[in-house]
């Protein structure tokens, strides 16, 4: 059976043809591996990472480290918390954001594309389907494989996985392409598919990508579990200081979910 870094490495040599590539990177095993992908291939990285004014995180501290240790360039993007209003607006009618998680996914992006210098654009985005970490999906899909399997597919190839649109339509307006080989990949899809809950996370979380660049993940020391990009920037406590802006929250909600669902149903 063929690895898991050939199948990456040979997508992103088909769909990344420019020496120079930017990596949107946290300190997630997906972004990680796939900037570990172009870096094999002998690409020119650019590091691209962000974290909330004053409020460094895990994810762009491991993201510097990370770009020190490979030589790769790194722009560490401060992304202003006082501006929320207008950013909530300019999410909602410029990039169509209508769920909770499409506001505060896309939210730092705003600030990160208009940084990007390189033309191609990589991103780890749609590995994590794969997996089935969600609390729900432990508790209702883990098992049978057959089970398994259908959540799994239903996730990744649902309208606005991990917020695709937001970034085509930034991709768009700021003239880039994006490249996320772990969406909608037949070769990804058929190599994760052959595997049950266990044989894609046990005898560790991701164990595959983790085994397959594992001389890469050794000079980088301790990689983190799974965690959502925006819980990991504290994106939705910030967001959470919009209940109290009556323009926004009009109906005087009490979840910054049930405004999103407000002005959706406006727009």
């Amino acid at each position: 059976m063929t690895k898991i870094d050939k199948i990456m490495e040979a997508l992103i040599e088909k769909e990344v043809p420019d020496k120079e590539v930017a990596v949107l990177l946290s300190g997630g095993v997906d972004s990680l591996s796939v900037a570990f992908s172009a870096h094999r291939l002998g690409k020119k990285v650019h590091a691209y990472t962000f974290h909330l004014e004053n409020q460094p995180t895990y994810d762009s501290d491991k993201a510097k480290e990370t770009a020190d240790t490979f030589g790769w360039d790194i722009d560490t993007i401060i992304v202003p918390t006082d501006n929320l209003h207008d950013d909530f607006f300019t999410l909602l009618n410029k990039y169509k954001c209508r769920k909770k998680t499409n506001f505060e996914c896309a939210f730092p992006f705003i600030y990160v594309y208009p940084k990007i210098k390189e033309k191609y654009v990589l991103t780890g985005m749609g590995f994590d389907d794969f997996y089935g970490l969600t609390k729900r999906c432990a508790i209702h899909f883990k098992t049978p494989k057959s089970k398994f399997d259908e959540y799994r597919l239903k996730t990744h190839y649902q309208p606005n996985n991990d917020g695709m649109d937001q970034h085509l339509y930034l991709c768009q307006e700021y003239n880039k392409i994006l490249v996320s080989i772990g969406m909608k990949h037949k070769e990804i899809v058929n190599f994760f598919m052959k595997f049950d809950w266990y044989g894609v996370n046990k005898p560790f979380q991701k164990h595959h990508v983790r085994t397959a660049y594992s001389k890469e993940f050794a000079k980088i020391g301790k990689v983190k579990q799974h965690s959502n990009l925006q819980l990991v920037a504290n994106i939705p406590t910030l967001f959470e200081t919009l209940l109290s802006n009556k323009k926004i929250n009009f109906k005087s909600r009490t979840r910054i979910m049930d405004i999103c669902r407000d002005w959706n149903t406006i727009w």
